[in-house]
C-alpha cells in the first residue's frame, strides 16, 4: 500500500474561536464555514448537554435535554442514523432527531435471559435493531426490530451464526458478517444483509476461502466488502447482487460509521497500542489503492501550544461530504484544569480552515448535509 502524508503550512491557517453563547455569536470567514451539526456531551453525573451549531447564523449554544426531555445523563455509547442519535443508557434508548428535535424512547427494549443473549444492538432514525442468539451453544443468530414510533416488535431468524462484526445501517439495509473456518480448516465469511422494510433477510452470500475487514455503504445505494484476498466486492443494496469486483491494497478492520463517496473510502487511521502517534483522518481510493493521510496533529498541537492547553486529545473524526473536508472534535485540559474541548475543521490536504472552541467538549459529531 502506498501511502502519501501531506504537510500543514501553519502560516497560511486562519484561526477563529469565540464563545458559544447566543450572546456571543461564533464569527467565521464565509468561505470556510461550518456546516450544521450537533454534538452531545456525557461528562456530567446531572446533566446530559446538546449543541446545536446552525450554518446559517454560524452560532451555537448548548441544552440541558436530561432536564428538557428526561433523558437519562448516564449515556453509554450512541449510534448515529442519518440525522438520528440514538442514546443507550443500559437497558434504555432514545432516537434524537437532531434536525428536528424529535424523541422517541423505548423501555426494557432487550432482556438478557438465560436462553437469550445479545449480540450487539444499533438502530435506524425509527426502530432498534438487536442481533442475538437463543442457543446455549451461540450458533443461532436471530434479529428483533422494535419500532420505537409504532411499538410493533419483530422476529426473525438469521442462522446459524454466533459472534458478529459491528453491522452498518443505511436507508432501510442492515448489513453484517461473520468470519469463520469453514469445515474444511480454511477461512470462510458469511455475509448478511436485511432489509428493515419489509423485516425479512434479503439474502446471505457465503465467501470461501476468504474473511472480511469491513463492509461500507457508499454514495449510489450500494456497499462494499473488502476481503483478505486483496479483493473487494461491490454490492447493490437494494438486491443484494454483486456489481463488481477488484483489487484491493485496503487491510484495516472497520467500525460500520466508515463512508464511501465518488468512489474514496473514508475512515480513521487506527493505530496499533501502544501508540506514540494519535488516530487521524485517512482517505483509501478504491481505483488506485492509494491510501492518504491528513496529517492533523501539527496544527492541533500549536493550537494546544499557543492557548496553553493539556492533554489534548480527538474524541470524534466526521468526514462532511459536501464540504469535502473533515470535522474533528477534541478536548483538553484549559490552564485551570478543567475540561474543555472544541470543533476543527481541515480540508482534505490538512489545512486546518476554522476551529471553534466549546465550554463543553464534543463525544460524537452529527452533521446535517
Amino acid at each position: 500500500m502506498r501511502y502519501f502524508l501531506y504537510t500543514l503550512v501553519l502560516c497560511t491557517v486562519l484561526l477563529c474561536s469565540c464563545s458559544d453563547t447566543d450572546d456571543d455569536p461564533v464569527m467565521v470567514d464565509t468561505a470556510t464555514d461550518f456546516p450544521d451539526f450537533s454534538f452531545f456531551n456525557f461528562s456530567s453525573d446531572t446533566e446530559l448537554l446538546q449543541y446545536q451549531f446552525t450554518a446559517f447564523d454560524q452560532m451555537g449554544s448548548f441544552l440541558d435535554i436530561a432536564a428538557l426531555e428526561a433523558i437519562s445523563p448516564s449515556i453509554q455509547r450512541v449510534e448515529i442514523a442519518g440525522d438520528v442519535a440514538g442514546l443507550y443508557s443500559g437497558n434504555m434508548v432514545w432516537l434524537k432527531n437532531v434536525r428536528t428535535g424529535s424523541l422517541s424512547s423505548g423501555m426494557n427494549f432487550f432482556e438478557e435471559s438465560d436462553t437469550e443473549f445479545r449480540s450487539w444492538t444499533i438502530n435506524s432514525e425509527q426502530e432498534v435493531f438487536s442481533g442475538y442468539n437463543d442457543s446455549n451453544a451461540l450458533d443461532n443468530l436471530r434479529l428483533r426490530v422494535i419500532s420505537l414510533n409504532s411499538g410493533v416488535v419483530s422476529d426473525i431468524q438469521i442462522g446459524s451464526l454466533s459472534q458478529n462484526s459491528i453491522p452498518a445501517y443505511r436507508n432501510g439495509r442492515l448489513a453484517f458478517y461473520e468470519n469463520q473456518t469453514a469445515v474444511s480448516g480454511g477461512q470462510q465469511a458469511t455475509l448478511v444483509v436485511v432489509n428493515t422494510d419489509a423485516v425479512e433477510v434479503l439474502n446471505l452470500d457465503v465467501l470461501a476461502g476468504v474473511h472480511i475487514f469491513g463492509l461500507v455503504f457508499g454514495d449510489a445505494n450500494d456497499f462494499y466488502t473488502f476481503l483478505s484476498d486483496n479483493t473487494y466486492i461491490r454490492y447493490d443494496a437494494t438486491t443484494f447482487t454483486q456489481l463488481e469486483t477488484g483489487p484491493s491494497s485496503f487491510n484495516r478492520f472497520l467500525d460500520g460509521s466508515e463512508q464511501i463517496v465518488d468512489g474514496k473510502l473514508y475512515f480513521t487511521f487506527m493505530q496499533s497500542e501502544p501508540a506514540v502517534v494519535p488516530d487521524f483522518p485517512a482517505m483509501y481510493d478504491i481505483a488506485s489503492q492509494e491510501t492518504t493521510f491528513v496529517e492533523i496533529t501539527p496544527a492541533l498541537s500549536a493550537l494546544a501550544s499557543e492557548n496553553g492547553w493539556v492533554d489534548l486529545q480527538r474524541t470524534t473524526f466526521n468526514y462532511v461530504a459536501s464540504q469535502d473536508a473533515w470535522l474533528i472534535g477534541y478536548r483538553y485540559l484549559d490552564a485551570v484544569g478543567n475540561e474543555v474541548g472544541g470543533v476543527a475543521k481541515f480540508s482534505v490536504d490538512g489545512d486546518l480552515q476554522i476551529n471553534l472552541e466549546v465550554e463543553h467538549f464534543p463525544w460524537n459529531l452529527v452533521v446535517l448535509e
